[in-house]
């Protein structure tokens, strides 16, 4: 495990929770960029955990793909049981055909808003997930075997695609087309497994005197992409990120072993441990901060907004430790059990 990056992936998550909280008249501010620094992860994690599988010819596609399957299926499933339940009073008929997509996880498919954010929103990352995790195998046959002059024109490749892809798209729903769509986000995981690809190249560059600074410039950069955000509606969405978050990856990735003042920081256990929440955090905060929001307005309560905020985080991160702890572990290990992986 890779430490740095294991942390990350709770601090782009909190970018999530702060774009879905909206209260006492502020509203949340939303970048795109959390979902993509977890698609870049997914990317480098994937190649890292398999790749040694795939060359030595260990790799079990249908070991793979339910192991896989099984750490956040289950999960979705309770959350989409979940909103049912709460909501079952005002479901109307686009809810209710919304269900079977999103159950299938094919609701990244519809270029429909009622299905592509429908039950729990933020599940349509798992649908473009999903086929991520069915063409890993050929992508890395691919990207596996890349030199670094071969990763660099493939990367020029791919950028000069996208451009071309973005300049000639025609439609009123861009949201859709560059956010959601699989297939375009399939760039960004593409991205990760040329950004370990990289780093397998390269693995050491040693200790370097701006560490800090580095690790600093790009996570003001970072910050400044959500704050201007958006500085063009057709290209906020990956471009303008891909230039700040996949220096950020590599940085932090080398930062494991020679970082600076932020890299030991996220190496501490608690931020390491707060990563391993990630995904329980990004499925159910949305649901929480709904249950959480509605009755403190139906109960009259008014709290200040830094207040509200940090007591609705504190929750979500109880409830996701105690989901992950009592809820998705046994039932990934008893699936794993049943199915003999």
């Amino acid at each position: 495990m890779i430490e740095t990056l294991q942390s990350l992936r709770i601090v782009f998550s909190l970018t999530v929770m702060l774009a879905h909280f909206s209260y006492a008249g502020i509203e949340g501010h939303s970048s795109g960029v959390g979902p993509m620094f977890f698609m870049l992860m997914t990317g480098v994690v994937m190649s890292r955990s398999y790749g040694p599988k795939m060359r030595s010819g260990n790799f079990r596609f249908g070991s793979y793909l339910l192991r896989r399957f099984f750490k956040f299926y289950p999960l979705h499933l309770l959350c989409l049981v979940a909103v049912l339940l709460i909501r079952h009073k005002t479901l109307t008929t686009a809810d209710y055909l919304s269900i079977l997509p999103n159950a299938l996880l094919l609701q990244s498919w519809i270029p429909i808003e009622s299905y592509y954010f429908s039950m729990n929103g933020v599940s349509w990352y798992l649908s473009d997930l999903l086929l991520f995790l069915l063409l890993f195998p050929l992508l890395y046959r691919w990207i596996g075997q890349l030199t670094g002059k071969a990763l660099a024109c493939s990367a020029l490749l791919l950028l000069t695609g996208y451009v071309g892809y973005v300049s000639l798209l025609q439609t009123d729903n861009l949201n859709y087309w560059l956010y959601i769509f699989p297939p375009v986000r399939l760039l960004d995981f593409i991205w990760g497994m040329m950004l370990w690809r990289c780093y397998e190249l390269h693995p050491t560059w040693g200790r370097f005197r701006l560490s800090t600074i580095v690790e600093l410039l790009l996570a003001v950069l970072v910050v400044l992409t959500i704050v201007l955000y958006p500085l063009h509606e057709r290209w906020h969405v990956a471009l303008i990120h891909w230039f700040i978050l996949i220096p950020l990856v590599l940085v932090f990735m080398q930062g494991d072993q020679y970082g600076g003042w932020l890299s030991r920081f996220l190496k501490t256990r608690t931020m390491v441990w707060l990563g391993g929440l990630t995904l329980d955090t990004y499925l159910l905060h949305q649901l929480l901060f709904a249950i959480l929001l509605n009755n403190a307005a139906k109960y009259g309560v008014e709290l200040p907004y830094a207040v509200m905020l940090v007591l609705c985080l504190a929750v979500v991160v109880l409830v996701s430790w105690l989901t992950h702890r009592f809820f998705v572990t046994p039932v990934n290990n008893r699936l794993k059990a049943w199915c003999k992986i």
